[in-house]
């Protein structure tokens, strides 16, 4: 939000879903693999170490208990990190820019767990790592909003049922009820979401909105800002990984 809205993540000033990873675009390139180090020499077979007589020869592991390899797709516990991002943006008007316009905030400090079968998904974001174009407004936040409360926490107790065109991985579109958890309050939200799972990833593009009511906050009121909007618009971009 600004003070909340500055409280709240920004990234551009507009409402448009950050470029990185968002379900309508192509799943992140997966990183190169590791160039193996190549092998040293086998000792000399001259004089190899003789082998006790009486060594017990392996037993062949049997095929039917191999456990399979793991491919990467369908539902299951996928961690949140790299490419998430999450923007806030309210109404703002300063006694030096006497034009209303959109204050976006914005962070990538999110950490958790979507998980896809059944058990709840659980999302944080660091409130501290907030940052805006403007100092004011990030100290505002960090020192005045939220001073012992550095982070807050979304929780999804449980997701719809996956059609399976998400399976194929195909964009979903629907809604995600969850709760905001910052210090002591709880706010219901419900999030208008797309998306999207890859081979190793989950990516969902999420929006809501909330007032400073809802939260349990007072209107921000701080520095040269003369006018702050009541309503705090949300926009947050979730990729998660294959555990």
């Amino acid at each position: 939000p600004q003070a909340e809205a500055t409280a709240e993540p920004e990234a551009t000033a507009s409402d448009a879903a950050p470029a990185t990873q968002a379900p309508t675009e192509p799943a992140p390139t997966a990183a190169p693999t590791a160039t193996t180090a190549p092998t040293e020499p086998a000792e000399s077979a001259e004089d190899p170490t003789p082998v006790p007589p009486d060594t017990p020869t392996p037993t062949p592991t049997d095929a039917s208990e191999e456990v399979p390899a793991d491919t990467g797709a369908g539902p299951g516990s996928f961690i949140v990190g790299e490419g998430s991002q999450i923007t806030f943006t309210v109404d703002e008007e300063t006694s030096f820019a006497p034009v209303r316009f959109e204050a976006v905030i914005s962070g990538i400090g999110l950490s958790g767990f979507a998980n896809l079968d059944g058990s709840p998904s659980v999302i944080t974001l660091d409130l501290h790592s907030l940052e805006s174009d403007q100092s004011y407004r990030d100290r505002y936040i960090r020192d005045r909003m939220f001073p012992n409360t550095p982070t807050a926490t979304v929780t999804f107790d449980q997701l719809p049922d996956l059609p399976q065109s998400f399976l194929d991985g195909e964009d979903t579109e629907g809604t995600l009820d969850g709760s905001l958890q910052i210090g002591d309050t709880a706010t219901p939200l419900t999030f208008e979401v797309v998306a999207r799972i890859d081979p190793e990833a989950v990516n969902v593009l999420g929006k809501t909105t909330f007032t400073w009511e809802q939260l349990g906050l007072p209107k921000p009121v701080f520095g040269p800002v003369t006018y702050l909007g009541e309503e705090v618009r949300v926009q947050v971009l979730i990729v998660a990984h294959k555990r």
